[in-house]
Parts: C-alpha cells; sequence; structure tokens
C-alpha cells in the first residue's frame, strides 16, 4: 500500500493584470531657450524663471576660452507672457569667474545659492588647461542685490572634485558628487546635514545607489525624494535619470525614470515641480548637451484590484490509512520551518513565502514502529502577485496620514511610475505620499502602477486599492 498524505488547502488568486500600448506618459519637447549651437544643461528654477549652465558666448569683454573648449557659466531666463522666454543673460557678474561655473542650487528663499566652480580662478591661461584644478562647491548670500560673501564648501579639496551641488527644500541638507577617497568608484553621491550653522561629516549614500561608474547631478524634493543621474546603474544608456526615497532613514531601490524621458543618449540634471507633473531636464539626444521640458498627459488607471492578505495558513490530513482506525497510532507532522505538532488532523501557518519540506510519520503506539514512515511533501509558497499600501486601516479628520508602495510582489514587472488617487483622479508622485483628509467617511486609497516598456513598445500597466476609514 502506498504511504502518501494529501494537503487540502484552497488559495483564491485573482490576476488582472491590465496590458495596453498608450502613447508616452510625458510630453518632451526642447525648452524654447535651448539652442542647437551651444550645450545647455542643468535648469534650476529661481524667481519664475530658469537658471542653468551653458558655454554660449557670456559677451565678456575678456575670454580665455576657445571654440574647442568654451567654459561654462551660470545663465537666466525669465518667462515672457505663456509661452515667450527672454534672451539668457548672466545670471551674477560677481560669481561669474573667467573659468567654469555652475552648476547651482538656491535655498526657498533664494537668497543663498551653492554652486560649482574651479578652485583657482587666478587669470591664468595656464589654470584654465590644468587638470588638476579641480571643481569645488562655493556658496553666496544675496544682500541688496548683490552676491557677496561667497565662500568655499568646508569639505572642499584641491586634490578632488566636488560639483552638482542640491540643497534639500528645507536647506538642512546639501547633497553633492564627489570622487574623494572612500566611495564606490568614480563620481558618487554623498550629503551632509546641517548642524548648528555648520555642514557636518559627507555621508556616502552607499551601494544601493552608488556604482563603481558615476552619479551625480542630484536634485531634492520633499519627503526625502531625491533625482539623479547614474552611468552605472542599469539603464538605457550612457547617463540615465533614476530617483529614490528615504523612508524610515532607509533609501529605496532606485527607480528608472519614464522611457519619454530617458534615452540611448545621456539624459541627466532634472528639475520638477511640487506636483511632479511638470519640469526640465538636460539630454544629449541632439548631439549637444540641451533642455528638454517634460509634462504628464491625464492617465486612468480601471479595474483596481483590491489589496489581499497571504495566507499561509492551511489544514493536513491523512486519509488514506483508513485502517489505522483500528490501531492505537500517533500521527506526527514536521513541517519544515522548525515545528513539530502530533495529530491526525492538524492547522500550522507557515512563517512567509518559501519551500518547505513537510513530513508526516504514523508511529504504532502499540509496537513503536512506523506503519508509515516519514512520508515527505514539498509545499512551496510564494507571496500573491500584487503590489502593497502600507497605512494605516483608521485615520482622523485633519491628521497626516502616510501611504507607502515601496513593498512589491509582482512578478517580472519593473515599476517606472507611481500615481496616487485619494479620490481626486491619479496624479503622478513617489512611492511614499502624505495627505490630510478634511471629512469623516470611508475613502478608497488607489495606487496605480507603471512598468518598464518592453521590446514591442507596450506599456504593462497595474492598479491596486485598499479602504480606509476617517473618524
Amino acid at each position: 500500500m502506498s504511504n502518501c498524505f494529501y494537503l487540502l488547502f484552497l488559495i483564491a488568486l485573482f490576476v488582472k493584470a491590465e496590458i495596453y500600448a498608450q502613447p508616452e506618459h510625458y510630453i518632451v519637447k526642447a525648452a524654447p531657450f535651448s539652442s542647437r549651437i551651444y550645450d545647455e544643461f542643468s535648469p534650476v528654477f529661481y524667481k519664475g524663471g530658469i537658471v542653468f549652465c551653458s558655454n554660449q558666448n557670456d559677451n565678456s569683454l575678456v575670454s580665455f576660452s576657445d571654440e574647442n573648449n568654451r567654459l561654462f557659466k551660470i545663465f537666466s531666463v525669465t518667462k515672457k507672457g505663456n509661452t515667450a522666454w527672454s534672451l539668457p543673460k548672466i545670471l551674477a557678474k560677481e560669481i561669474t569667474t573667467g573659468f567654469n561655473d555652475g552648476p547651482v542650487t538656491f535655498n526657498q528663499n533664494g537668497d543663498i545659492i551653492y554652486y560649482s566652480r574651479n578652485t583657482s580662478v587666478q587669470n591664468s591661461l595656464k589654470n584654465i588647461s590644468d587638470t588638476s584644478n579641480k571643481l569645488g562647491i562655493f556658496s553666496a548670500e544675496l544682500i541688496n542685490g548683490i552676491w557677496t560673501n561667497i565662500k568655499p564648501f568646508v569639505f572642499n579639496n584641491p586634490q578632488f572634485s566636488f560639483i552638482t551641488p542640491a540643497l534639500s527644500p528645507n536647506g538642512q541638507r546639501i547633497y553633492f558628487s564627489s570622487d574623494m577617497p572612500g566611495g564606490k568608484g568614480g563620481m558618487d553621491l554623498y550629503y551632509c546635514d546641517r548642524s548648528n550653522n555648520d555642514w557636518g561629516q559627507p555621508v556616502n549614500m552607499g551601494s544601493l545607489i552608488n556604482t563603481p561608474k558615476n552619479e551625480s547631478f542630484p536634485f531634492a524634493r520633499k519627503f526625502g525624494k531625491l533625482y539623479f543621474a547614474s552611468d552605472g546603474l542599469e539603464g538605457f544608456g550612457g547617463k540615465d535619470l533614476f530617483y529614490t526615497q528615504e523612508i524610515e532613514g532607509e533609501w529605496i531601490v532606485p527607480v528608472h525614470l519614464d522611457s519619454a524621458i530617458n534615452s540611448i543618449a545621456d539624459d541627466f540634471g532634472l528639475v520638477t515641480d511640487s506636483t511632479l507633473e511638470n519640469g526640465y531636464f538636460s539630454t544629449n539626444r541632439r548631439k549637444t548637451d540641451d533642455i528638454f521640458s517634460f509634462s504628464s498627459t491625464p492617465i486612468d488607471f480601471t479595474d483596481c484590484d483590491t489589496i489581499k492578505e497571504n495566507n499561509f495558513c492551511f489544514t493536513f490530513y491523512d486519509e488514506r490509512h483508513q485502517f489505522i482506525d483500528t490501531i492505537e497510532a500517533t500521527y506526527q507532522w514536521d513541517f519544515g520551518d522548525g515545528v513539530m505538532i502530533i495529530g491526525k488532523e492538524v492547522k500550522h501557518c507557515f512563517p512567509g513565502p518559501g519551500s518547505y519540506p513537510v513530513k508526516l510519520s504514523i508511529i504504532d503506539d502499540m509496537t513503536g514502529e512506523f506503519i508509515a514512515k516519514q512520508v515527505k511533501y514539498e509545499v512551496e509558497l510564494e507571496n500573491i502577485d500584487q503590489a502593497y499600501i502600507n497605512s494605516p486601516d483608521v485615520g482622523t479628520v485633519d491628521k497626516s496620514i502616510s501611504f507607502e508602495g515601496v513593498t512589491s510582489d509582482l512578478k517580472g514587472f519593473r515599476i517606472t511610475d507611481y500615481f496616487w488617487d485619494l479620490g481626486d483622479g491619479f496624479k503622478p508622485g513617489g512611492p511614499l505620499i502624505n495627505t490630510t483628509f478634511k471629512k469623516k467617511g470611508e475613502y478608497i486609497v488607489k495606487l496605480g502602477l507603471l512598468g518598464e516598456k518592453d521590446s514591442l513598445g507596450v506599456i504593462p500597466k497595474r492598479c491596486f486599492m485598499k479602504k480606509i476609514i476617517i473618524k
């Protein structure tokens, strides 16, 4: 007689994978103030306009550059009406040197600037062509319309480069890129936190972000979200744009931006508004560095799946050995996770997904001999194919509540875009958002996800929802 047992359980799994070929999520086009002759890159918002770097002619009376090696300066443009822009002009002569200047970052008030430039700015042709004249970070204050109190960053070192600074929205953290010793290779991303009006020691952002190649051009948004460029992380080629986000002190795996923004060329130096719907970035897809604008197109998700709880609890029993009913016997179950249970019919909950070698031994109580010796069954358990919305189930009116969508068990689905619907339609965001509800009631929170486009140009699309109560 064969020795076996039956594992009886029921798993209900509904997977609704909606795949569609849609237009690009972002509309991308060259900015009107970006030329086809010169290089323009690293745009930032400033007082209703844009500040950027360019090697175009700055109309200076003295210039040590030549046509094959133009120096970069800090330019600004302002909006004129709905679509027109002013001609580019030098941002400020007092922070302009005869060497390379920029990129820049401003505090929220616009009266403090941090910017890259060559550390040695003596008017010498030798210094311009000297590769040992590294880039450093400098700051200045705007007082009575003049940039004054120009100071070097405390950690500048003439032997290494410190470039592409970016202030956090509250001004208490500065991100930058450097090839200082102790990194992962190439240019690494670092940050310093401010304490008592001084910058703390540089912190390397770690191997999840930094690679043996180059990471640079950070741009910090609220809620700990950081955009940056990398030519070491997996992308389309050259420099690609990614973002990460600090959640409970940990950085999430970098998310590769939409394929409308990233290309096989170099894409870097992104800035976006507070809604994450409009912004600018740099690219050399036209063979020179140019600034492009992007704006999101409306998007909707249908057939959203309700998030389900993983159920790893099952009932085990053996129904083949009916004759054993006349014999006093012990049923011994070993579930392969360190738990053993005695009983003809038992219930057991596995600790999580994995492979478990479940064994059943049936022992004659009179003789101590095995009637069915160590029958083995391999139990394979997986998480439900879904993303998760982690949040409290109950919230309070006018009190901030967080929704986090970092955790995902989507198989073969590489997330490129997050969209949240809190009752007013889907809007772009990141894996973590915070909001407040103004009225009591029951709300359905939806998380829409776009995946990376496949070889046929098809973009996978998934949507999940969760009910919460606001009291």
